[in-house]
């Protein structure tokens, strides 16, 4: 093998090994942000403010069967404005959790807001 084909055979590898790495930085630090959970982005974008002891009452997704979450959210009965604080696509996940875990669900959950 002469000497140009090792550096051509060294420059393929950096090349590939570049990829790679960069690849697994990319998935292993932006994706889980780019697909939160349905439970992280309540926690994050609820818990906030519904706790004990912060400005609203605590909020746990088996205080309301599932159709009731989705006429609150419906019908914008939450008494702050959302809108600039939680885009679309978190408004739909967070509905998600809360009827997926909401009173007459398969999975309720109670007390998922630290108090």
């Amino acid at each position: 093998m002469s000497e140009v084909d090792n550096k051509r055979n060294t420059t393929w590898v950096r090349q590939v090994c570049l990829v790679s790495c960069f690849t697994l930085l990319l998935t292993g630090a932006l994706v889980p942000k780019l697909f939160a959970s349905d439970l992280d982005v309540f926690l994050v974008k609820c818990g906030n403010c519904h706790k004990k002891g912060a400005e609203a009452a605590p909020v746990n997704p088996a205080d309301k069967a599932g159709l009731v979450w989705k006429k609150y959210f419906k019908r914008n009965r939450h008494p702050v404005d959302l809108s600039s604080t939680i885009n679309e696509a978190e408004q739909e996940q967070i509905l998600a959790f809360l009827e997926h875990h909401a009173a007459d669900s398969e999975h309720p959950v109670a007390a998922i807001i630290p108090k």
